[in-house]
């Protein structure tokens, strides 16, 4: 009995050993996990406080090299502030469309920032990515934003002035609608801004703010290639300190010589088409460099409109070494030097405007300079140049049916375009596309929050409203699954480069996220 009993008591020893052996192994086990991540967190946060400190130095250095230093203001007067404001778009339920980070921030307030007077305070804001300070401490505020944007920045600019506020605005939208935004503001600004800017401060201070600013180049600079100069280093400091992506917005040109009828850019510029210094781009994206960005979006509405000033700017891109994309015209296909030249240079990807798969559509609009039957042919062509394509494409014109949504999204996977935006055709006013549907009694819906591209505000003439507005997300949908991204991103020629091909690639799955929530891709 006493030896059943000891051999008992072994076994049970044995087992409580081995428990406490395998509880200690797991005990290390778990320990040595975490202190693994304890150090991988050390190494992470060490290196993000490194770079936030290099950050800092970089900015700073900016700021010596391209910020004038701050003066006092003339006579003894007192510093003013300006806040400047660029407007996030609305879904259409009004309500405001907000993301963690802003992957392409806009020009416009960077450059307005840099064109203030250094005896002025200023301040950016995008309302994307942060919210409006209502309860601002700024003397003056500059509202400024993209199509729908105006009517956020209408509302923004009511309450500000509801509390004392002096409230400026401008932009594309302001411009094609001046008197609808003088409703809502002390003063507007028509055409280009920085020709004005300076003044408008000024008669501010002296109490003579005008209520119209207005800028229009002459008549008989239409259909030629004018000069833009004289533009400051934008306040890429002021950016940089925000929460944005890897790309900084370079500008290049301007307008455009087309006169196509749903344009806004078209009406706006009248056919002026105007390009800037190449040394003052260089010197620019020299800036951008020195704020820590290397991958640049040139902003032109044409970048190959003028294939002697395109190499050139070509070797000036090249010569900076950075990466870099923008929007162009797809005749660049029928131009291999042009091509060559683009990716030689550090082009990673070209957006183009395809517009539609009808000619007939394509004709209705003033755009017959363009040609349906060789899309496959050209964007073959730039994509065996090693660049990646991007494309926008309008529905609802004129010939357009319920059979439109499922032949361009057939036409959009098969072709592996990498990053495709779909608009629903919206006659904005000022545009010769509005008012001949004006004429015509087509427009059915005059609520500006509805302008947004995503939802059909006239009569088409192939389809009901109702079915352009549910093929439209239908045709996101299909072309957007995860299957579809999989085709139109991996089942084709070799990406441009691992980061350019991943930043296109979080673009698919940022604009599937939009198009969840009925955001239409492409307007943040």
């Amino acid at each position: 009995m006493s030896q059943s009993r000891g051999v008992s008591w072994g076994k049970a020893k044995g087992v409580i050993e081995g428990s406490r052996g395998r509880s200690l192994l797991l005990f290390r086990s778990v320990a040595t996990v975490l202190l693994a991540l304890l150090g991988v967190g050390f190494v992470v946060g060490g290196a993000a406080g490194l770079w936030r400190l290099a950050q800092r130095r970089r900015l700073a250095a900016f700021r010596r090299a391209y910020v004038p230093p701050r003066v006092d203001p003339p006579n003894g007067g007192r510093r003013r502030k300006v806040l400047i404001i660029s407007t996030t778009p609305m879904r259409l339920d009004g309500s405001l469309i907000k993301q963690s980070r802003l992957w392409l921030p806009a020009l416009n307030v960077a450059l307005l920032a840099a064109l203030t007077p250094p005896d002025w305070d200023v301040e950016i804001v995008y309302e994307t990515i942060e919210d409006v300070p209502l309860d601002t401490d700024a003397d003056l505020v500059a509202i400024s934003g993209m199509g729908v944007g105006l009517w956020r920045g209408a509302r923004i600019a009511d309450e500000l002035r509801r509390r004392g506020k002096t409230v400026v605005m401008g932009g594309p939208m302001a411009t094609l609608v001046p008197d609808q935004a003088l409703e809502h503001c002390d003063a507007v600004c028509v055409g280009e801004g920085e020709p004005v800017w300076e003044r408008m401060l000024r008669d501010f201070e002296r109490g003579e703010l005008q209520r119209r600013y207005e800028v229009r180049r002459p008549a008989e600079e239409v259909g030629k290639i004018g000069r833009l100069g004289g533009l400051p280093v934008p306040r890429y400091d002021l950016l940089a300190e925000k929460a944005i992506g890897f790309w900084l917005p370079v500008q290049v040109g301007r307008g455009c010589p087309y006169h196509c009828d749903f344009c806004s850019i078209a009406a706006e510029w009248q056919g002026h088409y105007v390009r800037r210094d190449l040394d003052e781009v260089e010197r620019d994206v020299g800036a951008a460099k020195a704020a820590g960005f290397d991958k640049i979006l040139v902003i032109d509405d044409n970048i190959s409109g003028d294939p002697r000033y395109a190499l050139d700017l070509f070797a000036v891109l090249k010569r900076q070494r950075v990466r870099w994309m923008s929007q162009c015209a797809l005749s660049i296909a029928r131009q291999p030097e042009l091509l060559a030249a683009a990716k030689a240079s550090g082009c990673t990807t070209l957006s183009f405007g395809l517009e539609t798969l009808n000619q007939e559509s394509l004709d209705s609009v003033g755009k017959k300079f363009v040609r349906v039957e060789e899309y496959r042919e050209q964007l073959a062509a730039v994509r065996a140049a090693g660049i990646d394509v991007s494309t926008e494409m309008m529905l609802g014109l004129d010939g357009d049916g319920p059979d439109t949504f499922d032949r361009i999204a057939d036409f959009v996977v098969g072709e592996r375009i990498a990053v495709p935006r779909f608009y629903i055709v919206t006659p904005i006013p000022g545009t010769p596309l509005h008012q001949a549907w004006e004429r015509e009694g087509r427009i059915v819906d005059r609520d500006p929050s509805h302008y947004t591209a995503a939802k059909a505000v006239f009569t088409p003439r192939g389809m009901t409203t109702e079915e352009l507005d549910a093929g439209y997300w239908r045709l996101y949908e299909r072309t957007f699954t995860l299957g579809a991204i999989i085709k139109r991103f991996f089942l084709r020629p070799p990406p441009v480069g691992f980061l350019p091909a991943l930043f296109l690639l979080g673009a698919n799955l940022q604009y599937r996220s939009h198009i969840k929530k009925r955001i239409c891709p492409g307007i943040v």
